[in-house]
C-alpha cells in the first residue's frame, strides 16, 4: 500500500485504506467496517482485496474476482440528494474510463448501466448500494472490478468471449497501483463535481464515452423485456429508450444488450 500512497493525489479518496490478500467480498467488508463506526468518519475510505471469493455483481450475479485484477470499495458519505444517487455509478464508470484513457491509451466507453468496455468485451465494472433515510444519504458503497492483469486463461469459457483484461489488450502487465491511483484522482473530481450540483456536467462527459447512445438495445427488467433505440440518458442517469412504435421508455434499472 506504500505504492498507492505515493502515486495518491487526492485529499479524501482513498486516503484510508482498508487491505485484505484474500475476502468473500470488499463491499461487504465496508459495511462491516461501517456497523462500528460513523460513517463520515469512513467517509473516502477504500477497501481493496488482492482476491475476492464471493464477490456479487447486479442482480446477485457473481463477480469473479482472481488474483491480478483490482478490487475495491469505496465507502462514501455524499452530499447528494437520492434521487440523483445514480450518477455516483455514473462518476465512477468516467473515472474508470477516463484513467484508463490517459494511462494506456486504450478507447474504454461506457455501457450503460454499469459496465467498462473495451470494443465489445468488458475489462470492469462497478456497483452501488445505497443506504437512505427519505431523501437523505446515509451511505454508499461504490464496488469496482477492473481486470487488469487478470490471464483470460483465469476465466471460464464463456466469459473470454466477453472479457478482456488490461493486460490482455495491451500485451504486458500493468503496474495496478499507480493506476488505481488515477482512478481515485478521476472519482475524487467527478464527485466534487456532483456535490457541487455540477449534475449536468457529469451527464455530459458521460455521454461523450458512452457506447450505448445511438444503440439499438434490448431492456430487460425483473417484469418484462423490451427493444429500441438508446437516445440519451436524463438529468438523473436513466436511460431513454425510443421503441419501435414511436413510445419513450425511461430506465431506471435493468439489464442493457447491444443488438
Amino acid at each position: 500500500m506504500d505504492e498507492l500512497k505515493k502515486h495518491l493525489a487526492t485529499k479524501v479518496i482513498g486516503q484510508r485504506v482498508e487491505y485484505h490478500e484474500r475476502i468473500p467480498s470488499t463491499t461487504a467488508a465496508g459495511k462491516e467496517l461501517c456497523a462500528s463506526c460513523d460513517v463520515a468518519d469512513l467517509h473516502g475510505t477504500v477497501i481493496l482485496a488482492e482476491e475476492q471469493t464471493g464477490g456479487t455483481g447486479r442482480l446477485g450475479r457473481a463477480w469473479v474476482s482472481p488474483p491480478g485484477g483490482i478490487w475495491f470499495t469505496v465507502i462514501l458519505a455524499p452530499k447528494i440528494p437520492v434521487d440523483r444517487i445514480f450518477m455516483v455509478t455514473m462518476a465512477g464508470s468516467l473515472a474508470v474510463a477516463r484513467a484508463i484513457r490517459k494511462e494506456y491509451d486504450l478507447g474504454a466507453l461506457i455501457k450503460w448501466p454499469n459496465d467498462i468496455l473495451l470494443g465489445d468485451r468488458k475489462v470492469g465494472g462497478l456497483l452501488l448500494e445505497v443506504s437512505s433515510t427519505g431523501p437523505r444519504v446515509n451511505a454508499c458503497f461504490l464496488g469496482i472490478g477492473i481486470d487488469a492483469n487478470v490471464p483470460l486463461s483465469a476465466l471460464s469459457p464463456e466469459l473470454r468471449q466477453t472479457v478482456t483484461s488490461l493486460s490482455a489488450e495491451l500485451g504486458r502487465d500493468v503496474a495496478r497501483e499507480p493506476f488505481l491511483a488515477g482512478v481515485l484522482w478521476e472519482l475524487e473530481i467527478r464527485l466534487n463535481l456532483l456535490e457541487a450540483g455540477e449534475y449536468e456536467t457529469v451527464a455530459r462527459e458521460w455521454r461523450s464515452l458512452s457506447s450505448t447512445l445511438g444503440r439499438r438495445v434490448r431492456i430487460t427488467t425483473l417484469s418484462r423485456s423490451f427493444e429500441g433505440e438508446a437516445v440519451d440518458i436524463d438529468e438523473f442517469g436513466a436511460l431513454i429508450v425510443r421503441k419501435d412504435s414511436g413510445a419513450v421508455e425511461r430506465v431506471i434499472a435493468g439489464d442493457c444488450t447491444h443488438l
